[in-house]
């Protein structure tokens, strides 16, 4: 599917990250999370990039985020205002909750978005699964969705988020401070029963937990993997050996 779409709110997540939300015609169906190709014009023309879909198919608006860089196409993302235009093409992958089995969601930065989506959708449809994410930031004031992930939690109690830090953390921080690591993992998985495991990131953050996973002796039909490209090769996980 194909449609020109106009933006409804443009704002800043946190000082590196920045998130649209954009009109969904009715037509428009899709799985929590699926992706799809965003256009925008941009100071060099009309670019299109891959874009996790941020948010359930239960919410009224699509919605995506990225990390800001010196690209052209992050700074017409970032300079997007309400009722200005863009293209949507998709939705497309396999990335997608299972509906029936508990969940463990692993993200590194704005990895984060198709892991809201899903956790927004489990939410909204009263799922019966349990569902720990794993998140890990640089620093406290760059947890994206923070407040949004908090009402989640307490909107569904078989929800958890299990929140590190990678940078050095005020003092009056009171969660996990490093790297995803195996312990980290095991504590969200704690006695699920035959959990699938969603891992979202960069290309080295999720390299490295696969690598984690299948230490842990995670089987492959158990685990789900959606890469976000055009990032620096970075690792939100702690690398055994």
């Amino acid at each position: 599917m194909h449609f020109t779409s106009a933006v409804v709110s443009s704002r800043q997540l946190t000082p590196t990250t920045h998130a649209i939300q954009v009109e969904k015609p009715k037509s428009f169906v899709f799985e929590p999370t699926q992706f799809t190709f965003l256009q925008l014009l941009t100071e060099a023309g009309l670019d299109v990039r891959p874009m996790s879909l941020a948010t359930s198919p239960t919410r009224p608006h699509l919605e995506y985020a990225v990390r800001l860089s010196d690209s052209a196409f992050k700074r017409a993302f970032a300079a997007l205002r309400p009722g200005d235009e863009v293209a949507v093409f998709g939705p497309i992958g396999d990335f997608v909750l299972h509906e029936t089995r508990p969940a463990v969601l692993i993200a590194g930065g704005i990895g984060v978005t198709p892991l809201k989506g899903m956790a927004e959708y489990a939410a909204d449809r009263a799922l019966p699964i349990e569902i720990r994410l794993v998140y890990s930031s640089r620093s406290e004031d760059e947890i994206a969705y923070r407040d949004s992930l908090a009402a989640l939690e307490k909107e569904n109690a078989r929800f958890r988020v299990f929140h590190t830090l990678t940078r050095a953390a005020d003092p009056s921080w009171d969660g996990a401070i490093g790297r995803i690591g195996p312990s980290l993992l095991r504590q969200a998985a704690g006695d699920l029963v035959k959990p699938v495991y969603y891992v979202s990131g960069t290309l080295g953050m999720v390299a490295g937990t696969l690598r984690i996973l299948r230490g842990e002796g995670i089987a492959d039909n158990d685990i789900e993997e959606e890469v976000f490209r055009g990032y620096p090769w970075g690792s939100a996980v702690d690398l055994p050996g």
